[in-house]
């Protein structure tokens, strides 16, 4: 083997996959994709978390990730590529307002479903690749984590007992519909598909078709061929 051959060989081996990070550049895209963990350096150590933990998640980690991004390849991005199956709802919202703050255009790849349809939708355009699905639901709470919560939080709270945690959950659940239902329509869907949204049983993954959502202004209708 050539020396300039073997140079090429161990540069390759010092240089992380792409694949292997949750954000990566492509040309004028943006790629966001959960499967792969957050980076360990942005995860404070007294969480107790490791990139493990992050796996298949929005995590809070990712708004600060995705502002450094933007803000050093302003010139050069327009596009954000997701695949995601959710993560934490109120950080997906701070990454929408910062994707709608840049103009950037949305794209899923594979599956976009619950928080990361928040990003989908902040898109100035918004296109879903042949093969792909949107899933939208209402939000939810399972059970043992809402124990936990409640049990954390019942004295600085002042819950008295569970009904008075259910009454707060109650109004929680209706500001939650009602803040969902406000993003969609800021951006330009339907009233009808965003009440569907938030009308679905809970556990209910709904998959809408491509005709459904472009009907509702969520998707941007491909253009007609020449």
């Amino acid at each position: 083997m050539t020396l300039p051959a073997t140079l090429a060989l161990l540069l390759l081996a010092a240089t992380p996959a792409l694949a292997d990070t949750r954000f990566t550049l492509d040309a004028n895209r943006l790629i966001y994709n959960t499967d792969f963990p957050v980076d360990a350096t942005l995860i404070d150590p007294s969480s107790g978390l490791g990139p493990a933990d992050t796996l298949g998640d929005i995590a809070y980690e990712d708004i600060d990730a995705l502002r450094a991004l933007l803000a050093r390849h302003t010139d050069r991005i327009d596009t954000i590529r997701l695949t995601s199956k959710g993560g934490y709802i109120e950080a997906a919202y701070e990454m929408a307002a910062v994707i709608a703050d840049y103009g950037l255009k949305t794209e899923v790849e594979g599956e976009c479903a619950s928080a990361c349809t928040i990003l989908f939708v902040a898109g100035t355009e918004r296109r879903m690749n042949r093969g792909g699905r949107i899933g939208l639901h209402p939000s939810s709470w399972g059970v043992d984590s809402m124990r936990s919560y409640y049990e954390d939080w019942r004295e600085d709270s002042g819950w008295k007992d569970e009904f008075a945690f259910a009454e707060w959950v109650y109004d929680e659940g209706q500001r939650d519909a009602n803040k969902l239902i406000t993003h969609f329509l800021a951006h330009g869907v339907s009233a009808d598909f965003s009440l569907k949204v938030v009308s679905l049983g809970m556990g209910t993954m709904w998959y809408p078709t491509r005709a459904e959502m472009e009907a509702a202004g969520f998707l941007t209708p491909d253009a007609p061929a020449n």
